[in-house]
């Protein structure tokens, strides 16, 4: 109890306590000054800020608020928000001799459009080390896992289009893990749900291997029950039809590996209507819509359910992208007169053992 009291009294406590309030206090700005600094400069592509920076030394945790990417040659158009980022350390792992960090987004609002990706897609060396630079910086220790809440994601052929003729994907959650692999573990496994145009749940589950080079990944696709009239606004321009009604299921696999990527998409179209628009479609476009139209047309009479549904491989090899269409077609009939194709993912695409197991680090 004395020496309780006579470390109260010593000038020495409180000059240690005050170093600590000044330094909690001094510590975030500078922080903040700093990597903005960094975030203005890191790139010659596009520019990022942080409007707040803040330490939680409880949890051992910091938080980023208010951060923003732009693109430098059009700097009113920001395509990346995220309102908090929280960066804590991951207890789980530093029980077991393990430091890294959990990342929480809150949410986030991304919007991708053709300028955005054509920006990017000049320079993809260059972006990936500007991203791994700009990463590194920010998260300078190991990353566990990333949980994704409450966000966005928009494609939009440019930024001031208004949102109803957006893709969008609203209310998203998900998460990341194992986003620092290695070789006695490889694979991170993403899981993620969403509101496509506030109609319906899409589902999202998919396994990386951060190691290979270039990344090996696949994943699963679900969506049910999507109200197709929510699109007209984006296929206004697309497509000379309107949907009235009809709802939409579709499934889809997908896998990359070793620069190649095969996939399937299975859509099945429910009791759908659609009217022709005054647009026309000049050439083979017009042709093949109109050709496809009569096709479902013939198809719809017959099927008993109403129900247009088809299963359309794909795949990408080459620089060259490829559908079997012959198949799609008759897999669609199949479907309308014969044997239906059943609903559901098929189970028949993932990565290959290759792809999931590693021996050493590839560079």
């Amino acid at each position: 109890m004395k020496t309780l009291k006579k470390l109260f009294r010593s000038p020495y406590f409180w000059g240690v306590i005050l170093f600590l309030i000044i330094a909690r206090a001094v510590t975030p700005i500078f922080i903040l000054r700093q990597t903005n600094k960094f975030l203005a400069n890191f790139s010659e592509t596009y520019s990022g800020h942080i409007e707040d920076f803040d330490i939680s030394l409880i949890r051992g945790a910091y938080q980023m608020e208010g951060f923003s990417l732009r693109l430098k040659a059009q700097p009113e158009e920001e395509f990346v928000f995220i309102q908090v980022v929280d960066v804590s350390i991951a207890w789980r792992e530093l029980f077991m001799g393990k430091i890294n960090t959990d990342i929480e987004v809150d949410k986030a609002k991304l919007v991708i459009t053709n300028k955005i990706m054509n920006a990017f897609s000049k320079q993809p060396n260059e972006s990936k080390k500007d991203s791994e630079e700009a990463a590194s910086k920010l998260f300078p220790v190991r990353v566990g896992r990333i949980d994704v809440k409450n966000s966005n994601f928009e494609f939009a052929e440019l930024l001031s289009i208004p949102e109803a003729q957006r893709w969008r994907i609203s209310n998203m959650q998900g998460r990341l893990s194992n986003v620092t692999a290695n070789e006695n573990a490889p694979l991170s496994l993403l899981s993620a749900r969403g509101d496509l145009f506030n109609s319906s749940t899409i589902k999202i589950v998919s396994q990386l291997n951060l190691l290979k080079k270039p990344i090996a990944w696949d994943v699963d696709v679900e969506l049910r029950e999507f109200n197709l009239p929510n699109a007209n606004g984006f296929l206004k321009n697309k497509v000379p039809m309107t949907f009235t009604s009809g709802k939409l299921d579709l499934y889809s696999e997908i896998r990359s590996e070793k620069n190649s990527i095969q996939g399937y998409v299975k859509p099945f179209l429910h009791k759908i209507d659609v009217v022709a628009n005054a647009e026309v479609f000049n050439g083979f476009k017009q042709f093949a819509i109109e050709v496809s139209a009569a096709t479902a047309n013939l198809i719809l009479r017959s099927a008993k359910d109403k129900t247009l549904a088809t299963k359309v491989l794909f795949s990408y090899e080459k620089g060259e992208f490829n559908i079997n269409s012959a198949k799609a077609i008759s897999e669609a009939f199949k479907n309308g007169f014969s044997e239906k194709i059943p609903e559901g993912i098929d189970d028949e695409i993932s990565l290959s053992k290759d792809s999931m197991n590693i021996s050493k680090r590839e560079d």
